[in-house]
């Protein structure tokens, strides 16, 4: 059975026949993975008609706004002083008796490239619509999973001339979560500030938007140092300024931190390159986590991550009452730290 394509292989497939001019009449695109739709529906606005006659020949369209039996009457003229005419539909999900295009999608205008792009929706794959696409270009773009983002992000960067470390990415991921539409966007803000060629994590903690001195990556420091008062302090900061969601990602990192840190209690006569790389860290960082092992024996980290586990269920739902993630983070850093 042949290996299905991940979003970014078809997303690179599609940029090539674009760039190239080769294009389809009919693109139906759909998924999780929003980020790519809106990149190939991009490249086309920007390919298909040249810019002096986009007036007579593009037309930006919403489900919402339009039916079906109107967008194939659009789809039927003729382009003006142009090859082709391209007729882009956002949110296509909302039009309404969709089934109407099946016979359209039969016998398309060679000169005219029709775009729906579901970025809320799905198209079912067993209507009748949907079996008249297929002969056309029909992709769901499915989310990225951690690995196939790392593999991405330095063919990104690549594209803009740039290089992107590996911890830098970790970095990036472990901020944000895995948002290939907010990491790009946090790249595209380092790339237009950075000079520097080759971009690194402390390229990340400098321009990424959170507070340096406040984020989780900040707290464990504290926590692996056993800093009572300046673990609080960053817990209560963090608390005030946190966004929906972000307690879990946070939970995550720390959760990665202590584990290595038990890993680590294994590790006998090793160097830093080879303690590195059994913890999947940079070098650079294994000083702090050596100190954090001296702070920690296996009994404490027993109860770390028993505090850790608690904090997940409680964030789910679970013994919470009314208290807020940051009232949950405060109390999980005192029970860790109280011996």
């Amino acid at each position: 059975m042949a290996k299905k394509a991940s979003a970014t292989e078809l997303f690179l497939q599609y940029e090539k026949e674009i760039r190239s001019g080769k294009f389809a009449p009919v693109y139906v695109l759909f998924g999780e993975e929003t980020y790519f739709i809106d990149k190939v529906t991009h490249l086309l606005e920007n390919s298909v008609v040249p810019e002096e006659s986009k007036s007579f020949n593009q037309h930006i369209l919403y489900g919402k706004e339009i039916n079906s039996n109107d967008l194939v009457s659009i789809c039927k003229r003729y382009p003006m002083m142009s090859d082709f005419q391209l007729i882009v539909v956002k949110d296509a999900q909302d039009l309404k008796d969709m089934d109407a295009l099946a016979t359209y999608f039969e016998n398309p205008l060679n000169s005219t490239v029709l775009v729906l792009a579901m970025r809320k929706g799905k198209m079912d794959m067993r209507s009748k619509v949907a079996k008249a696409a297929s002969k056309h270009k029909v992709t769901e773009f499915a989310p990225l999973r951690d690995y196939q983002m790392r593999d991405w992000l330095p063919v990104f960067a690549e594209s803009k001339g740039k290089r992107v470390d590996i911890d830098a990415i970790n970095r990036l991921i472990d901020l944000i979560g895995a948002d290939l539409t907010k990491i790009h966007n946090e790249l595209e803000k380092i790339f237009a500030t950075v000079n520097e060629e080759f971009i690194r994590v402390k390229h990340i903690d400098e321009h990424v938007g959170f507070n340096r001195e406040y984020n989780v990556f900040e707290l464990q420091t504290a926590l692996g140092a056993r800093n009572f008062n300046r673990s609080i302090q960053i817990a209560h900061q963090m608390g005030a300024t946190m966004e929906k969601g972000e307690m879990m990602r946070n939970l995550v990192v720390l959760q990665k931190y202590f584990s290595n840190i038990l890993l680590l209690h294994g590790i006998n006569n090793a160097d830093k390159f080879e303690i590195a790389k059994t913890l999947g860290v940079n070098p650079y960082f294994v000083d702090e986590y050596m100190r954090a092992k001296s702070h920690y024996n296996l009994l404490d980290l027993e109860n770390v991550m028993n505090q850790l586990k608690y904090l997940d269920l409680r964030l789910k739902g679970i013994n919470r009452g009314a208290a807020s993630d940051g009232d949950l983070l405060v109390e999980a850093v005192v029970k860790i730290l109280n011996r």
